[in-house]
């Protein structure tokens, strides 16, 4: 199929997507329809993409393009690029004290590179399966050349993706999900939020804060979720 039958076969389908989904999530597919097709129309073109990534996460291609699903949608609204050279600038001579900004579809920020590296030095299980992504002289301008350069890649955001999900297992490995609505929710908040928060703040996240500019709020595991659900009925549409 190619992308305009893609595009078509999406739009046709949101059209009765609001009816059946959650609240929060009817009411951010509403608002934002077409980021929500551009999205939805981004899974589709790069799902192998996601399911080879699926395989190093321990999670299925659909749970980890939810996680970034809400970022993705958004992605077309927040590009800045005169904005954007400036603080990859500041960033590489200065540091993130500096400069911690958002970069690329799933809207990662160095400072959420460095703490996956940081995870990676404190667990051995990790080291072993995600060696490319160490950086030697974690401190120096080189390594931020090369966060910038790598976060400038959807195969590289695709790696950092999959160490998430495996960071999470290994933080939270006591955790139980009674679902996979509740354990979406839960990564969803980690990626939205911060890993490094504990187990019970991430499970009490309630406040809609997404989009971050935007004059209505939605929250980001809702939208995360609305994804989920959704993302399965375009691809049985296809």
């Amino acid at each position: 199929m190619n992308m305009r039958s893609i595009r078509r076969s999406i739009g046709v389908l949101l059209l009765f997507l609001p009816v059946c989904c959650i609240a929060q999530g009817r009411g951010y597919s509403e608002i934002y329809a077409a980021e929500c097709r551009e999205a939805l129309s981004f899974w589709m073109t790069h799902k192998s993409e996601f399911d080879a990534a699926a395989e190093k996460a321990g999670v299925s291609a659909g749970f980890l393009f939810a996680i970034v699903a809400p970022e993705v949608s958004q992605y077309g609204n927040l590009i800045d690029k005169a904005q954007t050279y400036a603080l990859k600038t500041l960033y590489v001579q200065a540091g993130k004290d500096y400069a911690d900004f958002s970069i690329g579809r799933f809207q990662m920020k160095p400072s959420f590179v460095e703490q996956l590296e940081q995870a990676i030095e404190d667990a051995d299980t990790l080291r072993i399966s995600f060696p490319e992504v160490r950086i030697t002289d974690k401190d120096g301008r080189n390594a931020r050349i090369e966060r910038v350069r790598r976060l400038e890649r959807l195969d590289w955001q695709l790696e950092y993706l999959a160490l998430f999900c495996r960071v999470v297992q290994h933080r939270f490995c006591e955790m139980k999900f009674e679902s996979e609505q509740e354990k979406l929710r839960f990564y969803a908040n980690a990626y939205n939020a911060g890993f490094l928060l504990n187990g019970e703040r991430l499970q009490q996240c309630a406040g809609a804060y997404f989009p971050h500019l935007a004059k209505q709020k939605f929250r980001y595991a809702d939208v995360s979720l609305w994804f989920y659900k959704n993302n399965r009925r375009i691809g049985h549409a296809m």
